[in-house]
C-alpha cells in the first residue's frame, strides 16, 4: 500500500520504508515470519515499480538488515539502531546496485542516496511510532512491554515494596534466578523474570 502511495510521486521505489515492516514483524512476531514478510514485501513492491531487481536488491538488503540487528530488544534505542544499520546497508547496497550499472558518478546516483536516506528516517519514525498501536490491536506483548511491566516504579510493584517488603525481595530474587534459567536453555529470560516480579500479587 505504502508502495503504490509513493509511486505516485516518486517513481524509483527505493523511498518506500519496506524495512520498517520487516523490523516490527521481526519484533512482534518472530525472525522467520520476518524473513518470509520481507521476501513478499519486497518481490512485490519490486513489481510496482516495473520489475525493478534494484529496487528488490536495496530494499532486500536494508530488510535483512533491520530483521538480523533486531533479535533481542531490550530497550527503544535497539530500534533506532536496527534502524540505522538498515540505512548503512542500504547505502551500500545502493552503491553496489550504481557499480554495477555504471553510473556510479552520476546525478542519479546522488538522487538515489538521498531516497535511501528519506527511507532510513521514515523507518527510524514508524517502526517506534507503530509498535505500541499494533501491540494493541493485536494483543501481542513484545520485549518493550515486557520492560514497562519489570518497572519496579509501577503502581503494583512499588505498592508491594512498601507494603509487603519480604514478599517483594523474594519476588525480585526469584525474577533473577528465573531470568538465568531461561536464558540458559534459550527461552526468553526477561518473560520468565516479569511472571516471576507478579507472581505472588493476588
Amino acid at each position: 500500500f505504502a508502495g503504490a502511495v509513493i509511486s505516485m510521486s516518486e517513481p524509483t521505489g527505493y523511498v518506500v520504508p519496506a524495512a520498517a515492516g520487516a523490523i516490527l514483524l521481526a519484533i512482534l512476531v518472530n525472525t522467520r515470519v520476518a524473513m518470509i514478510g520481507r521476501l513478499l514485501t519486497t518481490v512485490l513492491i519490486s513489481i510496482a515499480y516495473d520489475y525493478s531487481w534494484g529496487v528488490f536488491l536495496v530494499q532486500s538488503a536494508m530488510c535483512l538488515a533491520g530483521v538480523f540487528s533486531i533479535r533481542v530488544v531490550r530497550r527503544r534505542s535497539d530500534m533506532a539502531r536496527a534502524s540505522v544499520k538498515a540505512t548503512v546497508i542500504g547505502f551500500v547496497a545502493v552503491s553496489a546496485y550504481l557499480l554495477a550499472m555504471g553510473t556510479l558518478f552520476s546525478e542519479d546516483a546522488l538522487r538515489m542516496l538521498l531516497l535511501i536516506g528519506l527511507n532510513g528516517l521514515l523507518c527510524l519514525f514508524l517502526v517506534p511510532g507503530l509498535l505500541s498501536p499494533l501491540e494493541r490491536v493485536f494483543g501481542i506483548t513484545t520485549d518493550i512491554q515486557l520492560l514497562e511491566y519489570s518497572d519496579l516504579n509501577n503502581e503494583i510493584l512499588s505498592r508491594m515494596a512498601i507494603e509487603i517488603p519480604a514478599t517483594n525481595a523474594h519476588s525480585q530474587r526469584l525474577g533473577q534466578l528465573a531470568e538465568a534459567a531461561a536464558d540458559a536453555i534459550g527461552a526468553n529470560g526477561l518473560l520468565a523474570q516479569v511472571c516471576a516480579y507478579y507472581h505472588d500479587i493476588g
